[in-house]
């Protein structure tokens, strides 16, 4: 019986260690240095509203925030997406891509030269044909360097960067949606809690989710989470789905919470709520084994017990036996 308990109890120290190696066995991150070409451009994305016919004018800045000097070409691309990840595609035309084609940029900042820190307003203009369907239009408007303007690359680098414009065209507009999926996961082995949610646009025009957040202990109700001043909010082009991820970076290693989340999309509402439970696995490798070392005595125990009670039978049978 000591012999047993001893393998056990050896069985449970080595988990102990084997949890500890797994807790501090990290490994260190090192942030890259700034690149001496560093493209910018600004906003990232404008909404807008065409006319059959008619002509539309607006700009968008292209910056040096580097620290050399290169210098830039503005140009249209086509925009679509290739994922539910929303991974951009600028070469494939679209039936809502063809805004692209009507795109013109002012000669005087389509190219140039810009220095440490310069700004330019770049001024694009929208000639709009007669007959364009209703619906939405989708392009990229991209500014990129000349090769050769990084002095330090081995090869000709282009370093390259756009603005997404987004098009409402008035007319026979079909605005509908699904919400395909919005997923809690009720348990994690390590932070961050994430959650996460897949609509998908089936009109043709471009629609937005709005997705909130909210995580609170299990015994308290103030919100350790919430981004319900400011929810995430996406956009979604006609025809595709999008997946989204939300994550609490700042979970403990070991908790218990309530998650909530919150989904509107296309007139819809997706509402979930989960006890979610964080526990490492070193820690459940742990409690199984401090389970089965307690079972394994309990067991143990009582075979002792009863075999100690049939020796104590017999002997009193043998006195009685040796009386007679």
């Amino acid at each position: 019986m000591a012999r047993k308990i001893k393998v056990i109890l050896f069985a449970f120290v080595a988990a102990i260690a084997f949890g500890g190696y797994a807790i501090f066995n990290t490994t260190p991150v090192h942030a890259e240095g700034q690149a001496a070409i560093h493209l910018q451009v600004s906003p990232t994305k404008q909404k807008i509203s065409l006319t059959p016919g008619s002509k539309y004018t607006g700009t968008f800045k292209v910056h040096n925030a580097g620290a050399a000097p290169f210098s830039y070409t503005v140009s249209a691309t086509p925009y679509s997406v290739t994922s539910d990840n929303y991974d951009p595609d600028y070469n494939n035309a679209t039936t809502y891509s063809q805004m692209a084609n009507w795109i013109t940029f002012d000669k005087k900042t389509e190219k140039g030269t810009l220095q440490p820190g310069e700004i330019v307003d770049v001024e694009y203009r929208v000639d709009v044909p007669e007959d364009v369907p209703a619906g939405g239009q989708y392009a990229a408007l991209m500014a990129q360097t000349e090769a050769g303007n990084d002095e330090n690359a081995t090869i000709g680098v282009v370093h390259r960067v756009g603005m997404i414009l987004y098009a409402a065209v008035p007319g026979e507009t079909r605005i509908s949606g699904e919400i395909i999926k919005n997923t809690v996961n009720s348990f994690y082995f390590n932070p961050p809690i994430t959650v996460s949610g897949l609509v998908k646009n089936t009109g043709n025009v471009e629609q937005t989710a709005t997705i909130t957040t909210n995580i609170w202990p299990l015994f308290q109700k103030e919100t350790v989470f919430s981004n319900a001043d400011k929810p995430v909010t996406i956009d979604v082009i006609p025809e595709t789905s999008r997946f989204n991820s939300i994550s609490w970076d700042g979970a403990p290693s070991l908790g218990i919470f309530y998650v909530e989340q919150t989904i509107e999309f296309a007139g819809e509402t997706s509402s979930v709520k989960k006890l979610v439970l964080i526990c490492p696995l070193w820690l459940l490798f742990v409690i199984f084994a401090l389970l089965f070392f307690t079972i394994f005595w309990l067991v143990s125990r009582s075979r002792d017990r009863k075999r100690e009670m049939r020796e104590a039978r017999g002997g009193v049978k043998e006195k009685s036996d040796k009386k007679d």
